[in-house]
């Protein structure tokens, strides 16, 4: 379920940078004075070790056995670090920009051009899409995982 919650993490900053991106696709001049640096979000995997892997070689849980002939005292320990659940997230500020002439523009530069950040409209409406639809997978699967917990304790 960690798992599934960094990946739906991970899709609402995706979804929060298209949304900006489209909010400022006019937008020729920010408080800083420069045009609006368009926003993309990177992901970095780790090292390709996942929780399963490492939990398998520091196992440590406790086996109960209901008949005594069975060997007591096992114990198996699982480790709860969070250090491995998926790539890491990160937004990243894209410097792409689309001149249009304008010479009566209050922010057009000396040659008559207004700097506005290149936005894609459509790229970014497939962004959304993406990452409402990978948001929605995540979901279902920590909904598939709650109804396994549940029909797990009905045993």
């Amino acid at each position: 379920m960690r798992t599934a919650s960094r990946g739906m993490a991970a899709q609402r900053r995706k979804l929060a940078a298209a949304t900006e991106n489209l909010a400022n696709a006019n937008t020729s001049r920010t408080a800083d004075g420069d045009p609006y640096a368009l926003k993309r979000v990177a992901q970095q995997a780790g090292d390709g070790r996942g929780r399963f892997d490492q939990s398998l070689s520091d196992a440590t849980l406790e086996l109960r056995t209901p008949d005594a002939q069975h060997l007591p005292g096992r114990r198996l320990q699982l480790e709860r670090g969070t250090d491995d659940l998926g790539p890491t997230t990160e937004i990243r500020e894209v410097e792409a920009e689309r001149l249009e002439y304008d010479p009566s523009h209050p922010n057009a530069d000396e040659d008559g051009y207004v700097h506005y950040p290149d936005v894609n409209v459509a790229q970014e409406m497939a962004r959304m899409t993406s990452a409402n639809r990978v948001y929605e997978a995540n979901l279902s699967a920590v909904d598939a995982t709650k109804k396994m917990v549940r029909e797990t304790f009905k045993i």
